[in-house]
């Protein structure tokens, strides 16, 4: 039975400049830069203020708990996949899909940027789902939590791309 999620994340940014880093090309590339095991690509899917951006990196399992490293052999490629649509006057919706390669791991879930007074929230909910007997459970707990900790780095980068 799949894990259900939900994280927020809150800029101190207007809505629509928040949008434009999401759709920005170069914040993406930025955000890779620093990773010598990631990849990116992306696409304007809809025309401009739209992004499709898929993000691949590799993981050792030294760099994974011990619970997955007991089923994972060998290196895990992770990809994530964001898919922003256009900027409204009441926000923007997204889509967010992932999955890894050594585990029948998969998520998916929606995305949306609302401005507020003060600036912008990002909230994210969705499912995580792994296909394994026993410790599948276990694992998808661990992945929600991995999902929050994307949710913490999306919101720090974008609070320093927007701020630079």
């Amino acid at each position: 039975m799949p894990k259900k999620f939900e994280f927020t994340a809150v800029l101190e940014h207007p809505a629509r400049d928040v949008h434009a880093a999401l759709t920005d090309e170069r914040y993406w590339r930025d955000r890779v830069a620093a990773s010598p095991t990631a990849t990116v690509r992306i696409e304007n899917p809809d025309g401009p203020g739209t992004l499709l951006v898929v993000v691949t990196e590799r993981a050792e399992p030294s760099d994974m708990p011990a619970l997955v490293r007991g089923v994972v052999r060998g290196p895990m490629i992770m990809e994530r996949t964001d898919h922003w649509g256009a900027l409204r006057a009441d926000g923007a919706t997204g889509l967010v899909v992932g999955g890894a390669s050594g585990i029948p791991v998969d998520f998916r879930g929606t995305s949306r940027l609302r401005p507020t007074a003060d600036g912008t929230v990002l909230a994210v909910r969705g499912e995580v789902t792994v296909k394994i007997p026993l410790v599948g459970r276990q694992i998808e707990g661990l992945a929600a939590k991995m999902i929050g900790k994307i949710v913490e780095n999306d919101r720090d980068a974008l609070a320093a791309w927007l701020t630079r």
